[in-house]
């Protein structure tokens, strides 16, 4: 298993360099901003400075410098402290300055799952299925390709056609085009 630590610090979903340099440090009087709601909506938080990502792939890690892109293969896992990821291959594109990413794509039994705890102590958990998953950090939407599905506590989407896109933003709004079902469950104390 090859185990990558160094140059993904800045990977994956969870508010990654190009975000993190957009976001306002908390410092002085300043209060922190509301949490968000909706599937995957904490990808857009403030990265903790000591945060670590870890990228374990069982067949290759690849860096090609001059077209600014990290490829990895066989079995990926990305461990980092906003979510967990697992994929066939990810690809990495850096940002032509090279100060954040331009773009990231997994490919192949891609799982995401995001767990969050709310103020209250309340913890969600978020899970995101496709064959394809892009995400591009300049506007922070994650697409779905493939056989998506998107399960956030017991409510989910599923894509009923390969064809089927979703589209989910950090400001916790999404959109799924092509058919799909959608099931919401009342948790309500009355309706138990």
């Amino acid at each position: 298993m090859i185990k990558i630590q160094p140059l993904i610090a800045l990977l994956f979903l969870g508010s990654c360099v190009a975000h993190a340099q957009q976001t306002p440090s908390m410092s002085g009087g300043e209060k922190p901003k509301p949490a968000q709601s909706g599937v995957f909506a904490g990808l857009g938080k403030d990265r903790p400075a000591d945060a670590k990502t870890e990228i374990l792939a069982n067949k290759e890690a690849t860096f090609d410098n001059a077209a600014s892109v990290a490829e990895f293969t066989g079995s990926v896992i990305v461990r980092d402290p906003q979510f967990t990821l697992t994929c066939d291959r990810l690809k990495v594109t850096l940002s032509k300055s090279r100060k954040g990413m331009e773009m990231v794509e997994a490919s192949g039994n891609v799982v995401i799952i995001q767990e969050n705890t709310d103020k209250s102590g309340k913890t969600s958990k978020a899970i995101g299925k496709a064959g394809l998953a892009t995400y591009v950090p300049e506007t922070g939407e994650i697409t779905l390709k493939s056989w998506p599905s998107v399960q956030q506590n017991m409510n989910t989407q599923v894509g009923t056609e390969e064809g089927t896109v979703m589209f989910l933003n950090r400001s916790g709004k999404s959109r799924t085009v092509g058919p799909s079902k959608t099931v919401i469950s009342d948790t309500s104390e009355a309706s138990k």
